[in-house]
């Protein structure tokens, strides 16, 4: 894992937050008191890890006596901002992480100075792809500590539900076990397989785009080069054997 402060030391709000009808819905409900928890939530995120927040249990009882908010108020408050979009819903049910497009907009910009800056991958949303300099951004990847403890990992990083078979690097990014590699090479040939190998490792390269299995992915492409399935992956002529 890689040792990098992640937190920011300070931050900026935007003049037309209060615009936002995601923090108008807040604060109509909730009056100032949510916008202040809200705010207050912004700083505990960026002061921390940077781009998230675990919002657990012991988080919450710590965060509440920080505020001076009573605890069901504030989880309250942040349920409400969940449901409105002001941070991610499927991020926090999976992880139980608060975050939003919109902070990690925020801090990957204000990282845009430091040689090197740690993110999950898993916690990363789909519309900061734009933003992300793979000069300096590290992907880390579900075999990091954070993540295993997450998902139900001791803390020796042994997985205390079911052993999940590994996965090898092909080339520079593309991930997959013996078995995937196996059922493509019958699928499609090894030549073929290689060359979407190839293909997928360019693209994630060039673009950063994350894919949560790149086994199916090559299938897709494979698909939408036969017509089989619908427009996704970069735009590169049909495979020539």
């Amino acid at each position: 894992m890689v040792n990098q402060k992640s937190s920011l030391s300070y931050f900026y709000l935007d003049t037309d937050m209060e615009l936002d009808d995601k923090i108008r819905l807040v604060e109509a409900k909730h009056g100032a008191i949510g916008f202040a928890v809200i705010v207050k939530m912004l700083i505990k995120i960026y002061g921390d890890k940077g781009y998230y927040y675990l919002w657990d249990d012991k988080a919450q009882l710590l965060f509440s006596d920080r505020v001076r908010v009573d605890q069901e108020k504030v989880k309250e408050i942040i349920n409400d901002a969940l449901e409105w979009g002001l941070f991610n819903k499927k991020k926090f049910k999976k992880y139980k992480i608060l975050t939003s497009e919109r902070i990690q907009k925020h801090y990957i910009e204000a990282c845009s100075r430091r040689k090197k800056v740690p993110m999950y991958a898993e916690f990363m949303l789909n519309g900061i792809d734009d933003y992300i300099s793979r000069e300096n951004v590290i992907i880390l990847d579900q075999n990091d500590s954070i993540l295993k403890q997450m998902k139900g990992y001791d803390m020796k990083g042994n997985d205390a539900r079911k052993k999940e078979e590994p996965k090898n690097r092909f080339l520079d990014y593309v991930l997959l076990t013996d078995k995937e590699y196996k059922k493509l090479t019958e699928k499609l040939g090894k030549a073929k397989t290689d060359y979407m190998i190839d293909r997928l490792n360019n693209y994630i390269g060039s673009k950063g785009r994350q894919y949560k299995s790149h086994y199916h992915t090559i299938l897709v492409w494979v698909g939408k080069d036969e017509g089989t399935e619908p427009n996704e992956g970069p735009k590169i002529e049909k495979y020539k054997k």
